[in-house]
């Protein structure tokens, strides 16, 4: 029996007008999968001002030692040399961090509100488009006392909104086994505040928890020491144990890591130099691609990924994840043609850096769809089939998103 199949169209995966929450954690320790491209793009248009105090002090001590190691080829890093390189001006194609930038750290409350607006105001720093501070032990105090809130995170909001050109990066304090409890509330307060409000997010403590290998542990101090529960006796400490079993220099590398031991600072640079090539991509957090808008005018010319510059019906955020053309109606993105005769799939022109995918469903009225293909994009055409159709009248979709 014949049987015959439609393509009932296109699906842009992803298409919510905002932006969404930045959240770099242990998941963001990979230091290998950040491109060359992505680096230099963060250096470029990056200009940072970081307040902390000691413990703060393990992103950039782990951030100046990742440069002689990655220069060394650890990791199997094979990237030109001082790619990694940071200073305060960004001079010599270095990062632009101003380290020290503000005194104190976000645990010394109004201080560091005052300090954070005396230092954008001065004309000198006009340039900086990213604030980020860290916490020292002060974090666990503020929630038993009730005052995480009103001494941190509203005094972080208002600041978004009294700077909007500049990007806060909220974060969370280091592990306390001597006060579990608190800091363990104090860190989901302050992941719930940022993923329900699509804030930044460095998480300090999370990091902490897990080894390189994806051990997680649930009862740590901050000098890696392991537990059994809060307080009492150590019995052991991830990060010796994981550096004394791994060759220096090739796998980590030492460094300054105040109150810890120098793998620790070792995954912050590594999330730190993830955090940047994230606030890169997407600069002024509208959920569009800061790359994508320039090819095609510029930032200020996208006011949000809900307009739809060229009146298509097709939102500027679709336009993004489609990678179509934003301004001109007459290039949207759309099924080419069918990959098989007997309709099972579809042709489309891809581009690099989007994930295209076939979908099926077998009965329109429930709504039901089941992927059946997914392709990463080649920048030329692209052939979606379903290698194991099911008899029947079928429809079939393509869905077009932008990876993590």
């Amino acid at each position: 029996m014949n049987t015959w199949k439609w393509l009932a169209g296109v699906l842009l995966a992803a298409g919510v007008c905002r932006a969404e929450p930045v959240v770099i954690d242990h998941r963001h320790t990979d230091i290998t999968a950040l491109t060359q491209a992505r680096i230099e793009r963060a250096k470029a248009v990056l200009h940072i001002a970081y307040g902390h105090t000691s413990h703060g002090s393990q992103l950039t001590d782990g951030m100046s030692g990742l440069v002689g190691f990655a220069n060394g080829g650890g990791k199997g890093l094979a990237l030109p040399e001082n790619l990694f390189a940071w200073n305060n001006g960004g001079t010599g194609g270095a990062l632009d961090l101003h380290d020290y930038a503000m005194g104190g750290d976000v645990g010394y409350y109004p201080q560091w509100v005052q300090n954070t607006t005396n230092y954008l105001n001065n004309p000198a720093n006009a340039d900086v488009n990213v604030i980020i501070w860290s916490w020292c032990g002060q974090m666990d105090d503020k929630c038993s006392a009730g005052t995480l809130t009103n001494e941190y995170l509203a005094p972080m909001a208002a600041l978004e909104a009294a700077y909007p050109d500049v990007v806060f990066v909220y974060m969370t304090g280091h592990v306390d086994i001597w006060d579990d409890a608190d800091n363990k509330a104090a860190c989901e307060a302050i992941r719930l505040w940022c993923s329900t409000g699509n804030r930044v997010l460095y998480d300090f403590n999370d990091i902490e928890h897990w080894d390189p290998d994806g051990t997680y542990y649930e009862f740590v101090n901050d000098d890696c020491s392991v537990y059994g529960g809060p307080g009492g006796s150590a019995t052991g400490n991830w990060a010796t144990e994981w550096q004394d079993s791994h060759v220096q220099n090739t796998d980590w590398y030492s460094c300054g890591s105040a109150h810890s031991q120098p793998l620790n600072a070792n995954q912050k640079a590594y999330a730190a130099w993830a955090l940047w090539c994230a606030l890169a991509e997407d600069l002024d957090r509208d959920g569009i691609g800061d790359e994508w808008e320039e090819r095609y005018g510029g930032t200020a010319l996208f006011e949000g990924g809900g307009h739809d510059w060229d009146h298509d019906g097709i939102t500027d955020r679709d336009e993004y994840v489609a990678d179509s053309c934003p301004t001109n109606p007459g290039l949207p993105f759309a099924i080419e043609g069918l990959a098989e005769d007997d309709g099972t799939g579809a042709v489309v022109a891809s581009s690099a850096g989007r994930m295209y995918s076939l979908s099926v469903s077998t009965d329109l009225a429930d709504g039901g769809w089941t992927t059946v293909t997914s392709r990463m994009g080649t920048g030329t055409t692209l052939s979606l089939v379903d290698e194991n159709p099911v008899p029947g009248l079928n429809a079939y979709r393509v869905g077009v998103a932008v990876p993590e």
